[in-house]
């Protein structure tokens, strides 16, 4: 069933057709500016003394519509085959004529992104959202070295320690909406703030929807589409900055390949946040819209113990470890009759903790809800074992068969073929990496 969302820009907008809308957004507030979080984060920008072009703001409009849809439109009820969602979006830009020539390209990478079947209509903005960015008051004297994602997970922390280490001087840029990010964020952003002063400047975006806001539609929480949400904020924020257009994004190879551990879970390690495809297809959007940014994965070919090891300031990794947070979900472990925390047993509280066990040189002292992997034989029916039975399952089918991982890191999506051995060889050694966290656990399917 497909649903038709309606991206309405205050009063001054076209009504959608009688029966043409199943959903309304509206992205104006009372004040009569963007809604959602997008102006605050504007504003930062603009103190910044930085101006983005109409076209960048266009992609963060576009982002949050989409993740508002993603979050908004449940699979269950409006899939038919309770995964695979049909939804259009009608959005106002600054230029239609340049939107509607990257339709298929916007299409296709939300469908890599998420599987679902994206579609879009574009039309102009209304009366007095013609120009949405301000006029600087000052001239642009930032000295950015790069455009950096923080999400105050330990991977875009090791990311952040190793561009400060190396004297460069990055602008953070942070989503968060759920409790648990955005108070490691601001923990970390303190500490490291009292350790390297002004060497760096960070932005938080608060940007996101209540399931309040679609209670026609249900919820959906997923949140596949967050990773384009959180790549449009920071290529904005690179577009708008004078001094440089490099967009980093820190993430471990073996994350980023999402490799599936079995074959009727593709896509099973993570959503494809730092694929390299999506990070390619992205790359190829922007660069159509003519928007200035690049979008690298510096760590890319190195596992997450790699990163770990390899961090330029070791001593603040080990002091700052303890506040990042992996964790998908860690608000779930309240239906355990526990505080929000790391769960222990998710796939990247799994490789966080095989990265930790590897890469550092003192024991890691994160506190998780599932602490002892060995203490019991964990059950693959429940939450403690499912993702851990499939590890070891993985695991023991690339000792037996290393020919696959060759098939096994191209069906997640494409790669580049010049770096083909390189992925293969960083999903070996992350594989290697959480087999040596499971060594003597045990995990059956019970009955």
């Amino acid at each position: 069933m497909r649903r038709n969302i309606f991206v309405r820009m205050g009063k001054t907008d076209v009504s959608p057709v009688t029966g043409g809308a199943d959903i309304t957004i509206d992205m104006i507030d009372n004040f009569n500016t963007l809604d959602r979080g997008m102006n605050q984060l504007l504003e930062r920008l603009f103190k910044l003394n930085v101006r983005p072009s109409e076209c960048a703001i266009d992609l963060m409009i576009v982002a949050t519509s989409v993740y508002a849809a993603d979050t908004g439109v449940s699979r269950e009820r409006y899939a038919d085959d309770k995964w695979t969602r049909m939804i259009n979006l009608s959005i106002p830009v600054s230029d239609p004529e340049i939107w509607d020539g990257v339709k298929s390209k916007l299409s296709a990478m939300l469908r890599f992104l998420t599987g679902d079947h994206w579609t879009f209509t574009f039309r102009p903005r209304p009366k007095g959202f013609e120009e949405i960015a301000r006029l600087p008051e000052k001239l642009d004297l930032t000295d950015f070295t790069h455009v950096s994602l923080f999400s105050g997970g330990l991977d875009s922390l090791i990311g952040t320690i190793d561009l400060l280490a190396a004297g460069e001087r990055p602008l953070l840029i942070s989503h968060y909406w759920d409790g648990e990010a955005s108070s490691a964020q601001r923990k970390l952003l303190d500490v490291l703030e009292a350790r390297h002063g002004n060497a760096f400047e960070s932005i938080r975006a608060y940007i996101g929807f209540r399931k309040t806001d679609f209670a026609e539609a249900g919820s959906d929480n997923n949140q596949r589409a967050r990773s384009f949400l959180f790549y449009s904020l920071a290529i904005l924020a690179a577009d708008a900055v004078g001094s440089t257009e490099k967009v980093l994004i820190p993430e471990n190879g073996l994350i980023a390949l999402n490799v599936p551990m079995e074959s009727l879970r593709l896509g099973s390690l993570s959503t494809r946040t730092a694929h390299p495809h999506f990070i390619n297809s992205m790359s190829d959007l922007i660069g159509d819209l003519g928007i200035g940014a690049t979008l690298e994965n510096p760590y890319r070919f190195k596992t997450k113990g790699e990163m770990v090891a390899g961090c330029l300031d070791p001593n603040l990794l080990a002091e700052l470890s303890l506040m990042s947070m992996s964790c998908s979900h860690p608000a779930q472990v309240r239906f355990e009759s526990a505080a929000p925390q790391h769960c222990g047993r998710c796939v990247p509280c799994l490789i966080r903790r095989a990265s930790l066990n590897s890469g550092l040189k003192i024991p890691d002292t994160t506190e998780y809800f599932l602490d002892d992997l060995h203490s019991n034989t964990l059950d693959s029916k429940s939450a403690d074992g499912k993702n851990i039975r499939s590890f070891l399952f993985a695991a023991d089918n690339l000792r037996r068969n290393p020919e696959r991982a060759r098939y096994l890191v191209l069906k997640p999506g494409p790669l580049d073929r010049s770096e083909l051995d390189r992925y293969i060889d960083v999903y070996r050694r992350g594989m290697d990496e959480v087999s040596d966290l499971l060594k003597g656990v045990s995990a059956t399917h019970g009955g």
